[in-house]
């Protein structure tokens, strides 16, 4: 069986389980983390989900396949409860696991998402990633131009870059699973199948400036989650913990003590 890579932050008996979104990893992260350790109590665990950042990599990935990643993960880890996050992608594994799961929540926290289908608006993402000849690369800011020529907006570059690291040889070399998430875009952009109401305490955080909630997913949420609250953070898009970091914290802060 294996077993997701983690960052484990702070040493507190209240397990927080921090799952990042598309193209991302537990690093993106870590300010949050720092900031939640602050609290002696807490325990973040900043997990790398299947095909992402330095846990395994597989042919397959599909949300019940990342549920059960996360399972093995609390039982390897002795975790018995926990306050799970989500975002994005992220945010759709725990709805998932908190569906078959639920005995191992105190609170459930999805940042910026809801359980519907989305476009894979992010091809272009993946084809500037797969048009990069990492063997010819140098130097990371010859990287970084060659992304420009695709990707326009600064933060996306950078956000790509991280998904960029160096061998024991100094060969560059993708640590997401770049092909394999691209070929089933489709199936992490798909509908989530609640039949059943999820009944944990839900706290939804979204993006004033995002698309990603609009007012019928409100009357989604509500009706699936009948314990939730949607909590919009202001002067934010969907990357919501790193434009406005206080703000997000603060909340989150009071969310978790509550």
């Amino acid at each position: 069986m294996k077993i997701l890579h983690s960052k484990i932050i702070g040493s507190g008996n209240n397990h927080i389980i921090i799952l990042h979104g598309l193209l991302g990893m537990g690093d993106n992260w870590k300010s949050v983390a720092n900031k939640l350790s602050n609290d002696k109590s807490f325990c973040v665990h900043l997990i790398d989900q299947r095909n992402h950042g330095k846990s395994f990599h597989s042919e397959k990935i599909n949300y019940d396949l990342m549920v059960d990643d996360l399972h093995n993960y609390l039982k390897h880890n002795s975790i018995e409860k926990c306050f799970l996050v989500g975002h994005s992608m992220g945010g759709k594994t725990a709805i998932n696991f908190s569906m078959t799961h639920a005995e191992y929540l105190h609170k459930l926290i999805i940042v910026d998402i809801a359980p519907k289908k989305y476009e894979p608006k992010f091809n272009y993402l993946f084809q500037a990633l797969q048009s990069l000849n990492l063997g010819n690369c140098s130097s990371r800011k010859e990287i970084e131009v060659e992304l420009t020529k695709n990707v326009k907006e600064e933060s996306l570059v950078f956000f790509l870059l991280k998904n960029i690291g160096r061998d024991s040889n100094n060969k560059f070399f993708f640590k997401a699973n770049i092909n394999v998430l691209h070929q089933n875009l489709i199936v992490l952009m798909e509908k989530l199948i609640i039949e059943d109401k999820i009944l944990i305490d839900t706290i939804f955080l979204k993006g004033e400036k995002s698309a990603y909630i609009n007012e019928n997913d409100v009357i989604l949420i509500k009706d699936r989650f009948p314990n939730s609250q949607i909590i919009s953070i202001p002067n934010s898009g969907h990357w919501v913990h790193a434009e406005n970091p206080e703000y997000f914290n603060m909340k989150l802060l009071q969310i978790l003590k509550n």
